[in-house]
């Protein structure tokens, strides 16, 4: 009972009481990815055990009361129904009482207490409690109307090193081929003006020798060529 009842609450609530250990919380989460990656969780509310919430809601006990007022007989007015929900209610926070004496004992065998459908409740050496909610549980299935969204894996990814080293060798490889085609170009212009020279050297002797020679000297060399 207290398996259906508790989830059911927390759906409507953001706490149930356990009296005299603490309080069922519900937490809102983000998305967030689990399976290894490989799903994307809604958003929505899970479940935590609080030792700290230790006030009373009576969230439960009203509850587990009216579960057991529909089976007592019809009452003939409303004093006898208000009588059926005062009985109902005691023995609600009786059988609540001794529900949680039995988890306080199982915590001293095993410190684990599972509520079938709901999940495990694990106590420390600290009387710290931790709750894991069964995976068939939830509290907010259809959480903003989101529901869990599958990954596929994509095809291997090159690591980012390999990236980083196959950039470089390709600046690498551009710097190179554009040393190369300077190179190329600047023998290319000394092979032309190589052949200018030789195809203009008659017009080009003059610039030269007014260049390489002061007056003097060509004077001597016309001196020379017309000997």
């Amino acid at each position: 009972m207290f398996a259906r009842l508790i989830p059911e609450l927390l759906s409507q609530h953001n706490r149930v009481c356990l009296p005299g250990m603490g309080s069922f919380v519900a937490v809102e989460q983000p998305p967030r990815l689990v399976k290894k990656g490989r799903l994307i969780k809604a958003p929505g509310r899970a479940v935590l055990f609080s030792v700290k919430e230790s006030w009373n809601d009576e969230w439960l006990e009203q509850a587990y009361a009216a579960e057991l007022n529909k089976s007592m007989p019809k009452p003939e007015d409303e004093a006898a129904a208000s009588r059926n929900l005062s009985l109902c209610l005691e023995q609600a926070r009786r059988e609540i009482a001794q529900f949680v004496v039995v988890v306080k004992i199982q915590f001293r065998k095993s410190g684990v207490f599972e509520i079938p459908g709901f999940g495990t409740m694990k106590s420390d050496d600290k009387e710290q409690v931790a709750f894991y909610q069964s995976p068939d549980c939830s509290i907010d299935s259809q959480a903003f109307g989101l529901p869990d969204l599958a990954v596929k894996p994509l095809g291997a990814v090159a690591p980012v090193e390999k990236l980083h080293a196959t950039r470089s060798a390709a600046r690498s490889q551009r710097k190179i081929s554009g040393l190369a085609y300077a190179l190329l170009g600047v023998l290319l212009w000394l092979v032309i003006l190589a052949m200018m020279a030789l195809l203009f050297r008659k017009q080009l002797t003059p610039v030269l020798e007014r260049l390489l020679y002061t007056p003097e000297e060509r004077s001597i060399l016309h001196s020379q060529g017309s000997n």
